[in-house]
């Protein structure tokens, strides 16, 4: 999933990330930590968190953000989109605010 959002929006829409993200409901979270950790991708550690909590996975509050390095200042993935302040990200619009669940 992690090497999908490195995708987005280039080769990979928001939505499609979003969907992939709805069955991924059964991760463990002390991998997931581990690989979060690992990744170098900002915009990918930032993206994965903004969609795990939109999804409101189950493992996604066993996550520990405060132990990746998530950079500093905002980035824009979604041109024309609207800031997301918690992950300092742009999403897009239609997305921002919805939690995943119609």
């Amino acid at each position: 999933m992690l090497e999908v959002l490195t995708k987005v929006p280039s080769a990979v829409s928001f939505e499609h990330a979003d969907s992939l993200m709805q069955g991924l409901s059964n991760l463990s979270p002390r991998k997931l930590n581990a690989l979060m950790e690992a990744c170098l991708s900002i915009k990918t550690k930032r993206l994965f968190l903004w969609l795990s909590e939109r999804q409101n996975h189950p493992w996604f509050k066993y996550l520990e953000p405060e132990k990746y390095d998530l950079g500093a200042g905002k980035r824009v993935i979604a041109e024309e989109g609207r800031l997301n302040k918690k992950w300092s990200i742009t999403v897009p619009r239609e997305m921002q605010g919805d939690n995943g669940h119609g």
